[in-house]
């Protein structure tokens, strides 16, 4: 079964007149997958070479493993790469458990040696049993679809060609070929959560609940796959669908067109669009594509949150993910306004001029002017230097009419005034303060009142 199996593994995947770097340590799978290999070299004109990783995790024993590997290649004529890497202090540095500091260890190590030799593939022992126990793992994990597929047949250069071949197939196989190979004792350790899976689970499963679970958590894993590329083909329509033109904000999508999909859509999507924006999706996790969806159903018009490796932008219906959600390549703009004169403001496109005068008459016989480009505030309560600029961190005033203090970010939210148009708003201000939203509100402090003698009017012109 297993030289059939390969068989099928190479010709399903055009594996031919092509070179495979095989990573063995030493144990029954590398050692069985190398042979199947051999044998079938010349049928499918393969160049093999070897690559094995001591990671310098179990002293003598790991030290045998590499020389067995030594020798072993020296005897049937292959190249091979044998190296020791400190696992102990990738774990350390990078606060991994040992599994995952070894698993991420290991990888790095063969993409070097595969980049090194040229090599189009990279062949790992991963069995059936193998793919049961990771997709339980996973579902213990509260893994999505692509957790519940466990590990494909092929993935970019690297290659499973015993994923479909039982475990005891390849003793079967070591048994009857009198292949030697090595034992691994730290795969009895059910200290590591992969051994207690192995060693105490799936066996309780087996003898209580399905005899069959191995083949039946397999199964799951197939369907899982299938459901997974049929979701990555329907998102691919969605984001044809939502994406917009971002600019220098990065990855931007439309915030109403995503919402109208399914929700499960709708998370596959935010998935796939922080995976564009960031590059990969290391340390993104279920709750923070929650966290983003929350903020697209329930946020009114802006927010902002920072995810691992990239950030996430919500202006009324314009989102984006980017490594940095530039704030529109800052425009800032101070000018001093002088009373009798006019003052350009290119950021704005507008002249803003300002003139003292007495008030003639009382405040109830006085015209407020209809324009919202035009503004008449109480001279007596500004306190000079009087200065034109865009907001500032922190701003607030008081809203003509209102009683308390409002942020001028939620003065611009409740507005629906887009976040990219927010900077260009010039704020005529005092020492004190903000006294115009120019074109919007001035501060209800500066209004003129009953024992307003001399007013200012402030004028803008469109330029």
């Amino acid at each position: 079964m297993v030289l059939s199996e390969v068989r099928n593994f190479l010709a399903r995947h055009s594996v031919e007149d092509r070179s495979v770097l095989l990573a063995v340590s030493g144990g029954i799978d590398s050692v069985t997958l190398l042979h199947a290999l051999l044998e079938l070299r010349n049928e499918f004109n393969l160049e093999l070479s070897v690559a094995h990783l001591d990671h310098g995790l179990r002293g003598e024993s790991s030290t045998g493993d590499a020389e067995f590997v030594r020798q072993l290649t020296a005897v049937l004529n292959l190249n091979s790469t044998i190296e020791t890497r400190p696992v102990n202090q990738v774990a350390e540095q990078k606060s991994l458990s040992l599994e995952e500091a070894a698993r991420s260890v290991r990888y790095d190590f063969l993409d070097e040696v595969a980049t090194e030799e040229s090599a189009d593939f990279i062949a790992l022992g991963h069995n059936r049993n193998d793919q049961a126990e990771t997709i339980l793992m996973n579902i213990l994990r509260g893994a999505g679809l692509r957790g519940l597929g466990g590990m494909g047949e092929r993935n970019g250069p690297y290659i499973r060609p015993l994923l479909n071949v039982p475990r005891d197939e390849i003793a079967r196989y070591v048994e009857e070929n009198q292949i030697e190979y090595r034992v691994d004792e730290t795969n009895k350790d059910t200290s590591f959560t992969r051994n207690r899976i192995r060693h105490k689970l799936i066996p309780e499963l087996e003898a209580d609940y399905n005899s069959n679970v191995v083949d039946s958590l397999v199964r799951l894993g197939e369907l899982a796959r299938h459901a997974r590329d049929f979701t990555a083909e329907r998102v691919d329509e969605v984001v044809g669908e939502i994406k917009i033109d971002g600019g220098s904000g990065g990855i931007c999508f439309n915030r109403k067109k995503l919402l109208k999909f399914h929700p499960y859509l709708q998370r596959a999507t935010i998935r796939r669009l922080i995976g564009e924006a960031k590059g990969d999706l290391e340390d993104v996790s279920f709750s923070h594509v929650e966290e983003v969806l929350d903020k697209l159903r329930k946020e009114p018009a802006s927010a902002r949150l920072d995810l691992p490796g990239v950030a996430f932008s919500l202006d009324r219906d314009k989102c984006c993910f980017g490594t940095e959600i530039p704030v529109k390549d800052r425009i800032t703009f101070r000018y001093e306004l002088h009373p009798g004169e006019g003052t350009v403001v290119e950021e704005a496109g507008l002249e803003i001029s300002a003139n003292v005068k007495p008030l003639a008459r009382g405040r109830d016989d006085f015209d407020f002017p209809s324009d919202r480009l035009i503004e008449v505030v109480d001279w007596r309560k500004v306190e000079r230097p009087i200065l034109i600029r865009n907001r500032e961190y922190g701003d607030r005033f008081v809203p003509l009419g209102m009683d308390g203090e409002k942020k001028l970010k939620d003065f611009f939210i409740d507005l629906k005034i887009p976040r990219e148009d927010r900077d260009r708003i010039p704020l005529v201000c005092d020492r004190n303060g903000v006294i115009w939203v120019v074109g919007y509100r001035i501060d209800d402090r500066y209004r003129v009142d009953e024992t307003t003698n001399e007013i200012m009017t402030i004028k803008a012109r469109k330029i």
